[in-house]
Order: C-alpha cells, then sequence, then structure tokens
C-alpha cells in the first residue's frame, strides 16, 4: 500500500475545501456580509483565492477559513432565524481549518 506524502495530504484537503466554498459560497457570503460586513466577504474572498489552482496556499487558506469560522463563532445569534446556519457553516469550517496549517 502506498502512502501519501504530507503534501498530497494537503493537496486533497484544499480540494475538499474549494469544493465547499464552491457549493455552499452563496450561503456562506450572505451569511458573513450579514455577521461581518465586508471584512467577512474579504475573508471569504481571500480563501477563494489561494485554494484555487494547481498550487493552493494552504497556509494562507487555512487562515482565511479559520478567520471566517472565528467571525461567525462571534455573531450574537442565539435567539436569531441564522443560529441553525451559523453553526453549520461554523462546524464545518472548523472542520476544514483543523486540517490545514496555519
Amino acid at each position: 500500500m502506498n502512502k501519501m506524502v504530507d503534501s498530497e495530504c494537503l493537496l486533497l484537503v484544499a480540494l475538499d475545501a474549494k469544493d465547499f466554498l464552491r457549493r455552499h459560497g452563496n450561503s456562506l457570503t450572505e451569511l458573513l456580509d450579514l455577521v461581518a460586513g465586508a471584512r467577512g466577504v474579504d475573508a471569504y474572498c481571500t480563501a477563494d483565492r489561494l485554494l484555487d489552482g494547481i498550487n493552493p496556499d494552504t497556509l494562507g487558506g487555512g487562515k482565511a477559513l479559520r478567520e471566517m469560522r472565528d467571525l461567525l463563532a462571534e455573531a450574537d445569534a442565539l435567539n436569531s432565524q441564522f443560529a441553525a446556519s451559523l453553526r453549520w457553516h461554523g462546524a464545518r469550517l472548523s472542520d476544514l481549518a483543523a486540517r490545514l496549517p496555519g
């Protein structure tokens, strides 16, 4: 059995993160805009740019994912109609960010 090197694993994680951003980008950017304004949308755009291409920047992408996760975590939405969305997006960003350096 072949053992994948760390760079191959990181590439797979980056591709997984990029896929998440593409599939859920509309709802995620709307949520980030709602809770953090331009700062949140900028973090999304940064992550999207850094994780794109054949040589994604996994360090920068991981930092951008953590920034988005932190912005969602700071939102006070316990009694909000967006609480479930905040939890779901935040959990997924946490999972992805934990697998990337930074």
